[in-house]
């Protein structure tokens, strides 16, 4: 904990006094006690260090628990002297068209940290709290600011907690009410940050049990998977992971010379042969048994019975390569086209147009 700055004491009337107030010729005109332990103060109005306040005589008075009182005073005399008691809340906000886009996902489709501007007094003309009172009993707890609405009794009341040394209990933090609590209290400038610009959810708050309610805002950046057949027969694959296709793209081509596109909810990935193992598909194989199923002739190695995984080369390779005079393993695509071996995989034929319907949706409209 930093060394307490004490820039505030009270009179004897119990009014707040500011270090600030004061002038050289004001300091000694009245006495000035201690928020926390009620000890008398003296003014320190140096012409070097920032002014403030410190105890008369030696005591052991706590800086925490002045903190902490300071933070109630303010708090609520700011909630009581002011029109608007603002409150920010930072949120994660699905994509409005969650409920009818084929690729939603909860993990991905999501705008994070929304700032969602609120009022804790006046909202849409009409009140919202009115009241704040210190240390009230409520149920099983005893918050240390609680906002209440006079002219709604049965509405349900606001705690605001401020964490001085300990956060409050889960017992709290689960139950129903709703509640603020701050950040770390360690000097006045967090209380002034409050004071100043409201309560502002992970800046200097965080917030329980709170249902604001989200704006429509649409996700347009979710990288999506899209197959992409060529007039030769050539496929390709743009891959979610390399973030080139997006979601706002979901019903455009993206390359001029395509025949076909199609979107994929799930990647298929090819690791280590894993998908043969399995009798799984990888995106390539997945696109084009699709539109296998769909009743198009295509050729392509990628469908042969002879393109299998291999562990040396670490991918799929023809393993008729050598007999046909290739000078690579890997041939291109479109060598099906006339090679007099292609034959096609039946066992890819096995995954069913429904079954691949799950995964896979063309594009409605196109560019």
């Amino acid at each position: 904990m930093k060394q307490i700055k004490y820039s505030y004491c009270i009179d004897d009337d119990n009014n707040l006094i500011h270090v600030l107030s004061l002038t050289n010729s004001t300091r000694h005109s009245r006495k000035l006690y201690c928020l926390q332990c009620g000890q008398e103060m003296v003014a320190n109005l140096g012409t070097k260090k920032s002014w403030y306040f410190s105890h008369k005589s030696d005591c052991a008075c706590d800086g925490e628990s002045y903190l902490h009182k300071l933070a109630k005073r303010k708090i609520k005399e700011k909630f009581e002297n002011t029109s608007t008691f603002p409150i920010t809340f930072s949120k994660s906000v699905p994509c409005k068209d969650k409920d009818n886009c084929p690729i939603y996902s909860k993990d991905s489709c999501i705008n994070k940290g929304v700032k969602i501007k609120s009022d804790l007094k006046y909202w849409n003309n009409h009140i919202v709290y009115d009241k704040c009172q210190e240390e009230i009993p409520v149920g099983d707890f005893r918050p240390d600011l609680l906002l209440t609405c006079s002219t709604k009794a049965e509405k349900a009341p606001v705690f605001i907690e401020l964490f001085k040394t300990h956060q409050s209990s889960e017992k709290k933090l689960s139950s129903e009410y709703r509640i603020i609590e701050t950040e770390r209290i360690e000097s006045e400038s967090i209380i002034d940050d409050i004071l100043e610009r409201g309560f502002i959810e992970g800046e200097n708050c965080t917030t329980y049990n709170f249902k604001p309610q989200l704006p429509l805002i649409k996700k347009n950046d979710v990288p999506i998977d899209r197959f992409v057949l060529f007039k030769n027969g050539a496929v390709r694959v743009y891959k979610a992971i390399d973030y080139e296709v997006y979601c706002n793209q979901i019903n455009k081509k993206v390359h001029s010379d395509s025949m076909i596109e199609l979107n994929m909810r799930e990647q298929g990935i090819d690791i280590w042969g894993i998908n043969e193992d399995t009798n799984t598909l990888d995106s390539y194989q997945k696109g084009l048994v699709y539109l296998v199923q769909k009743g198009m002739a295509i050729k392509n190695c990628i469908l042969c019975k002879f393109y299998r995984y291999n562990d040396f080369y670490n991918c799929h390779i023809c393993i008729l390569y050598k007999s046909m005079g290739f000078q690579s393993p890997r041939p291109r695509q479109t060598m099906a086209n006339r090679c007099q071996q292609y034959k096609i995989n039946q066992e890819l034929l096995k995954h069913s147009l429904a079954e691949l319907e799950e995964e896979i949706f063309e594009l409605q409209t196109e560019s």
